[in-house]
């Protein structure tokens, strides 16, 4: 219960920070409301499987935010504090460092949520996405699975970058074309060599099964094993890396 109420103290101060940096919050929350307008927009019309093409890009839109919010700013995050000495003068406090560490995600994590009510919300509310009611549990299993992923991602990536400076373009080289690939914004055939490619990554299993749960045309919420074995892999794997890797001191010289 003691380390319970360290991880939560923790875990609402930081999200006092967050909220209290509004921009960087909109920010946060306004890009994926905006692709989400752009290709509704582009893409007005269009059908695929049977489907207005809205009902797949969304979902393709909510894994963006999911991934922006647990691997993009999380490593960022993490870097910038590292090179600051932040995370160092944190390892001088009797806050426990793994306590730190779990707040820290726990947060990312509570923003992923949050773009995912969000997305969700306006793809519902002015686009026509359909949310079967059987699929609330399989898009539960499948989000909380894709920030655990991407979370120890975030943090992995974090051993490989060499300074803040450096971070955004790692951390977006590395990314963004996998987002590309992997039929994010727009469907790609199963038999492309691009997506034979991105399917042994774990973006395009992470998009194809949030279409998949919330495809009207599948009766059920059973969830394709090879894609949650596919995230669990990225997840572990990074995981026991970032354990054994992960710095709290600076990299630059002194």
């Amino acid at each position: 219960m003691k380390s319970l109420r360290i991880v939560a103290s923790e875990l609402w101060y930081q999200q006092l920070a967050y909220w209290r940096n509004p921009m960087g919050a909109f920010f946060t929350f306004f890009m994926p409301v905006m692709f989400l307008v752009i290709f509704a927009s582009l893409y007005r019309g269009a059908h695929y499987d049977g489907l207005n093409l809205d009902q797949y890009f969304i979902p393709g839109i909510m894994t963006f935010g999911v991934i922006s919010a647990c691997y993009t700013n999380l490593s960022v995050t993490l870097t910038n504090q590292r090179e600051q000495g932040i995370l160092k003068r944190f390892r001088g406090t009797p806050l426990p460092p793994w306590a730190y560490m779990v707040a820290t995600v726990a947060s990312c994590v509570i923003r992923a949520l949050v773009l995912v009510a969000l997305t969700l919300g306006v793809g519902v509310a002015f686009y026509g996405l359909i949310v079967p009611a059987h699929s609330y549990g399989a898009i539960a299993v499948i989000v909380v699975l894709g920030a655990a992923t991407f979370c120890a991602l975030g943090v992995a990536i974090t051993v490989i970058i060499p300074n803040a400076d450096a971070a955004p373009a790692i951390v977006n080289g590395v990314y963004l074309p996998l987002m590309f690939i992997s039929g994010t914004f727009f469907p790609l055939s199963s038999s492309s060599v691009l997506a034979k490619i991105a399917s042994y990554f774990p973006i395009r299993p992470f998009v194809l099964a949030s279409y998949n749960a919330m495809n009207p045309q599948v009766h059920s919420s059973s969830i394709h094993a090879v894609w949650l074995e596919n995230l669990a892999i990225w997840c572990v794997i990074p995981l026991v890396f970032a354990i054994r890797r992960f710095s709290w001191l600076p990299r630059r010289r002194s």
